[in-house]
Formats: C-alpha cells, sequence, structure tokens
C-alpha cells in the first residue's frame, strides 16, 4: 500500500462494530489454554456503517459466524484468574464481511 492508501482522512466509510451476541447455548468447540477451558458458541455480530464526512449512518447489517471453531481462537485474551471457562463467539471469515461490505464500496456515492 502506497502513503496516500493507509491515510485515514481520506476516509469515506466508517464501519463499526456495534454488537455481539451468542445464538446458541451449545457450544461448537473448545479452545484450550494453559491456564483456561474456553467454549466457542455460535454468534451473530451487528455492524454499523457511516459516513465518515457527516457521521450519517448509511446502514446497519448482521453477520452470522461461519469460521470454524479452532480459527475462532483467538491467541489471547483476558479473564479472571478464577474462571473456570470462557466463552468465545464463532468468529466470520474475512470474505463474509468483504461480500456484505463490496457493495456500499463499489456503488456510487451519494
Amino acid at each position: 500500500m502506497t502513503d496516500s492508501q493507509q491515510d485515514v482522512s481520506r476516509a469515506q466509510l466508517v464501519i463499526c462494530l456495534a454488537d455481539v451476541r451468542l445464538r446458541s447455548d451449545t457450544p461448537i468447540g473448545t479452545c484450550d489454554y494453559p491456564t483456561v477451558h474456553a467454549y466457542v458458541y455460535p454468534a451473530v455480530y451487528t455492524f454499523e456503517v457511516y459516513e465518515a464526512k457527516t457521521a450519517r449512518q448509511v446502514t446497519a447489517f448482521t453477520l452470522r459466524g461461519d469460521e470454524t471453531a479452532d480459527l475462532s481462537c483467538p491467541p489471547y485474551f483476558s479473564h479472571y484468574a478464577d474462571d473456570n471457562s470462557v466463552d468465545i463467539a464463532q468468529f466470520f471469515k474475512d470474505e463474509t464481511l468483504h461480500g456484505r461490505l463490496r457493495p456500499l464500496l463499489t456503488r456510487p456515492a451519494g
């Protein structure tokens, strides 16, 4: 990327992760860490998209987690020392988010 491609002052849209909710009480897998056992649960993510210049909300949309349980395990996270287990939200694939954003990025501004 060139410096001009990384210049945040050129941003036209701001995409915000607004909410993450578990969709089920049944885990789809586990993540094992030295100090805690984590369960991966199906999740839904809510995103809000704003026009950078005006802060006007352009749209909001949800994505369901579609990544495997193994690839949903973060490399590290914080938790309380007395927690025996931790809930992890199933993550989504990059292509899934890109597919939802593509129409916003390729349509004429207006």
